[in-house]
């Protein structure tokens, strides 16, 4: 069994793999800022965590053996009329999941579809 963490855990694909992984027996948790997740989503056995990826050091105090990183902005044409919003949830999110995952010797899975 693993801690598995799963950024946008809340979203409609973290969702999904979350069951999944609940299901292959490992421990998860979701750090999820509901900005497009809902937990409408929520799946049973997983630990949630609402924040923003960039405070993830304060939010998971646990040593993940990996992260997948799915939450941040996926919406390629609004995000040209929010580009400050998306710097903060993508750059400066990003950024501070990179620095968990090097600080944490924590394996690092991204997916984006945008």
């Amino acid at each position: 069994m693993k801690t598995i963490l799963v950024t946008g855990g809340a979203g409609f694909i973290g969702s999904h793999l979350c069951e999944r992984l609940v299901k292959d027996g490992h421990k998860v948790i979701s750090l999820d800022n509901y900005f497009t997740g809902s937990k409408d989503n929520h799946v049973a056995g997983v630990e949630y965590r609402e924040g923003h990826t960039k405070d993830i050091e304060k939010l998971v105090p646990e040593t993940p053996d990996l992260v997948y990183h799915l939450g941040e902005y996926s919406r390629v044409e609004q995000s040209f009329e929010e580009p400050a919003l998306v710097w903060d949830l993508n750059m400066v999110g990003t950024f501070g999941v990179l620095e968990f995952c090097r600080a944490h010797w924590s394996k690092l899975i991204y997916a984006g579809s945008s």
